[in-house]
């Protein structure tokens, strides 16, 4: 989803400025590591993936 792209961007900008790994942010919001990082990388979307984007930004900050 090409909506979603800058979003996905923004996090792991984020996580990379904070140093903090995908494991430990998929353990912070309940996922597994290998969902997560399919979300983030864009193979994975739909409404599921949308949601877990929305609840990372709630969770991290994310502007």
């Amino acid at each position: 989803m090409p909506e979603t792209q800058a979003l996905r961007s923004k996090i792991l900008n984020h996580l990379e400025e904070h140093t903090i790994p995908q494991r430990h942010l998929a353990m912070l919001i309940d996922e597994n590591p290998q969902y997560l990082s399919e979300v983030l990388n864009g193979k994975k979307t739909g409404p599921k993936a949308n949601v877990m984007l929305l609840t990372i930004v709630k969770v991290l900050g994310v502007k």
